[in-house]
């Protein structure tokens, strides 16, 4: 597989007082951005096979063996380089914005949840990252398949509790001992009652009163917030 020759390359081989660099066609390919670099930074790009002897010469491959902080890591530089290889008239500008959705897409892949849903300052304030909580088993709708976990409750000091639900195509009745407001994050939330069924979508709140006998769920999917006075609620 043939080598990639960046802009961050050629800067290299600026800060190391190199005049050109040598990145054979048949072993290397230089992006346009590179070229470009290239020619503001005076370095000579030599694609031949064997150049004349110059001085101050830098080999790709010692160039390219120490990468740069800036640099891309190797797997998305070969990526970038698959994608322009089978592309026309690249210019900076596309090679720029093809680099910047290659390094989106790995960093979107690798992307992990945080080490802790939540944290906890001194004054007692506790922030929950949503994007750790990973739901339990909910005991209340058995065989349906429904997540929920409890996030900010009593142990926390709160008379309120908060925790996260979701699940897919299920419904299950349920009566309330207590007040519920629900922030629909994904999908919509069907809430039933004998006068009607309220849906919410993502953005949307809905408040159940104490007492209220109900039937929860969605025709597709749905993930929420739920906040529950008292905390208690179980």
């Amino acid at each position: 597989m043939k080598k990639l020759i960046s802009a961050a390359d050629i800067r290299q081989v600026k800060s190391e007082s190199k005049t050109y660099i040598v990145a054979p066609v048949k072993d290397f390919i230089v992006t346009p951005e590179a070229r470009d670099v290239a020619k503001v930074e005076g370095i000579e790009i030599v694609e031949s096979a064997q150049p004349s002897p110059q001085p101050q010469v830098a080999a790709a491959s010692q160039v390219t063996a120490v990468p740069p902080p800036s640099a891309l890591a190797p797997t998305a530089q070969s990526i970038q380089a698959e994608i322009e290889s089978h592309l026309s008239d690249v210019d900076s500008e596309k090679s720029a914005l093809i680099q910047s959705l290659v390094a989106k897409a790995m960093a979107d892949f690798n992307q992990q949840a945080p080490d802790s849903p939540r944290q906890i300052n001194d004054d007692g304030i506790v922030l929950v990252r949503g994007n750790a909580v990973q739901l339990n088993e909910f005991d209340g709708a058995p065989g349906k398949n429904i997540g929920l976990t409890d996030v900010i409750g009593a142990e926390d000091g709160s008379n309120m509790g908060v925790g996260y639900m979701g699940w897919e195509n299920a419904f299950f009745p349920w009566t309330l001992c207590y007040d519920e407001v629900n922030v629909v994050l994904e999908g919509e939330l069907h809430v039933k009652t004998a006068s009607g069924t309220s849906i919410g979508k993502p953005g949307d709140v809905i408040f159940i009163p104490k007492n209220s006998s109900v039937e929860f769920g969605t025709p597709t999917h749905v993930r929420y917030v739920y906040i529950t006075y008292p905390a208690e609620w179980a």
